[in-house]
This record gives C-alpha cells, structure tokens and sequence, in this order.
C-alpha cells in the first residue's frame, strides 16, 4: 500500500479551526517571490500537534512530524515528489477549504516512485507549474528518469487524462506517459496519505483558491498504518 484516502475522517470543525488559525495569523505567512499565488504557514505539527494527534493516531503512528505546511494556493502544480530527505516519510493530506465544492477538486496520486534523497519537479520540455523550494525541476518526464519506478509502457489513460489532468495553460498528456494513479477528491473531511516518494500533481484547477495541509511522519503508510 502506498496511498488511501480516509473519508470523512476529519471533523469539520477541526477543518474550520485550522482555517480560521490560518486567517488570524498573517504573521507566520510566507510569501516566496516565486511563488506569488501561494501563501504558508510552516511546521504545521508544531502549531497543531494538539488538535491534529487524537485524530490522525487513530489511522496511522504519527512518528516523528516534520515538514509540509499550511498553504492557501490558486497554482498547478507539476508531478513532483517530497522525499528529498534520506529516509522514508508519508505525506499527510488534508484539505480544509474550497471556495468552489463542485465540480470536486482533486488530488492525483500516481502509484509511480522514486527513490527517498531525491527531490523532483518534472516539467517535460519546458517550465511549468510553479517552483517548489525542494524539488528541484528537471526537463525531462517521469517515463525518462532513470530514478523513477514502475512505470508502464504506453500513454496514461485518456479518459483519466481528460477528467483529472487537463489544463489549459499548462498540462500535457506526454507529461505522464507511462503513469497510473489514482484521482482523489479534494474535499474537507477526507485525509490523502501517501508515501512522500510517490509522484503526485494537482488535478485540473477549480475554483479561486483551496486551503490544506500537508503534514510529513517518519515512516512508509504500510510502516506506521495503525
């Protein structure tokens, strides 16, 4: 097992107090030059450890929190992996805002790997997206990266294509060539976990904006799934 989605598995009251710590701390907000559309808060364990612990220990061991951040963003983002540390993480999923509930907002996790000590943003044959600040671009696709794992030999799925992925201004179908995954719905209430060395991107952009957290443990989901 490499990623799930536990529904309904975060009261939306806890969403709604994560938002509203969000607003009421404009001084904890980052705000990177290149990345104008997106606003964090870091080390999210340490400021929500207390609210967060009772729920996600019911689902998984929360060994070791670190990384990720409270972020509020209007962006694509390009298939790209977390696992720029030595050693196996998850990512921990939750959104807590959508301006637009419908159509569902989704978050795409691709059964695709890297290796952990590799910090990856795939652009293809030219800049896309938006510049992470630890995974670094390569102009290359997953299917040409020797570090990448378990691909297949053929084009992702068009309808998965078509439904989840298309973008106007930036997606391209031989971006992911050879990958598989799984759309998740982006919506409060559900946590997306999986390990921080899967590929994953945004789903086709809906609404203005959406607020999540992203939360790493040490660890793979098999490892510390309770």
């Amino acid at each position: 097992m490499k990623h799930i989605c536990f529904e309904n598995s975060i009261p939306l009251e806890t969403c709604n107090y994560i938002k509203d710590f969000f607003d009421s701390h404009p001084e904890l907000h980052v705000h990177k030059p290149n990345n104008p559309k997106v606003i964090k808060i870091n080390s999210p364990w340490s400021h929500l450890h207390e609210v967060l612990d009772p729920i996600l220990s019911k689902y998984f061991h929360t060994n070791k929190g670190q990384g990720g951040n409270i972020y509020k963003h209007t962006n694509y983002y390009s298939p790209h992996v977390d696992s720029d540390q030595p050693y196996q993480l998850i990512n921990v999923n939750i959104p807590i805002h959508l301006e637009v509930p419908e159509p569902k907002q989704k978050l795409i996790v691709f059964d695709q790997w890297t290796d952990n000590g590799i910090g990856r943003t795939w652009d293809g044959d030219e800049p896309m997206g938006t510049a992470l600040d630890h995974n670094h671009r390569i102009s290359m696709s997953p299917w040409e990266d020797e570090h990448v794992y378990d691909c297949v030999d053929g084009p992702i799925d068009e309808t998965f294509y078509s439904n989840y992925l298309k973008n106007d201004e930036y997606s391209i179908p031989k971006l992911y060539y050879g990958l598989t995954g799984t759309a998740y719905d982006f919506i409060p209430g559900n946590m997306i976990v999986f390990n921080s060395n899967n590929i994953h991107t945004t789903g086709t952009l809906v609404g203005p904006w959406k607020i999540g957290v992203l939360l790493q443990f040490e660890g793979s989901l098999d490892e510390l799934a309770v």
